[in-house]
């Protein structure tokens, strides 16, 4: 017979199960990492110089791009093609950009945040996030932002101002190009968390689960 304090723990294991809508970003991050999300105050006198420094930044990554352009076969790729680039002009900038490292002190090229900035300018250190889009979908209800909560790979380790790099690509056959960007400023960003079910071979063939099991010869 079902306890009521059994019933109760059902109830609350189901509720937490249930997709979560409309959560800000910050406590996201927050309650992952224990790290805050910063927002970006345009009116502080080195923030401003510092966004002025990334506009420059990511205007000549786009330049880069446009005299040699992205080939690739599929969009979804493209994001990550632009990574490199940014990094490389935000250090022409006078910008330390950098791959984020995990609190093991380990990099990891995938996973959120893209790149790190530190900086004298400003008092907070700067993640960005860099994005692709077609003009076509940027006001569709698409996805377009994921952050898988990983404790493992976890680069995001001080408080700091989290800036998403938008790139708007035009596309002629495999060729990508960046015809504009965006500097967005993600604190206070609306977010939907999902939950995943996940389980692994290990458990999935434990031997008193097997119903049969069977080798068949060609």
């Amino acid at each position: 017979m079902t306890t009521e304090r059994e019933k109760r723990l059902e109830e609350i294991l189901c509720n937490f199960l249930r997709p979560m809508r409309d959560i800000p970003f910050e406590l996201f991050i927050q309650g992952l990492f224990g790290q805050r999300v910063v927002k970006f105050d345009k009116s502080r006198a080195g923030n401003l110089e510092l966004l002025d420094s990334m506009k420059r930044a990511m205007r000549n990554a786009c330049r880069r791009i446009q005299a040699h352009p992205i080939v690739r076969s599929r969009p979804n790729e493209v994001g990550n093609d632009m990574e490199q680039p940014a990094i490389k002009e935000l250090r022409r900038v006078n910008l330390d950009a950098k791959r984020p490292k995990t609190r093991d002190d380990k990099g990891h090229s995938v996973g959120y945040p893209d790149i790190e900035i530190v900086t004298d300018l400003a008092e907070f250190a700067v993640y960005v996030e860099v994005k692709t889009f077609n003009k076509k979908n940027k006001r569709t209800t698409q996805r377009a932002f994921y952050l898988s909560p990983s404790q493992t790979h976890a680069k995001v380790t001080r408080d700091a101002h989290h800036i998403l790099a938008g790139f708007e690509m035009e596309r002629k056959g495999d060729e990508y190009r960046p015809v504009a960007f965006e500097l967005v400023d993600l604190y206070g960003l609306s977010c939907d968390v999902k939950h995943e079910i996940q389980s692994d071979n290990r458990r999935i063939y434990r031997p008193e689960r097997i119903l049969h099991e069977e080798t068949v010869q060609s």
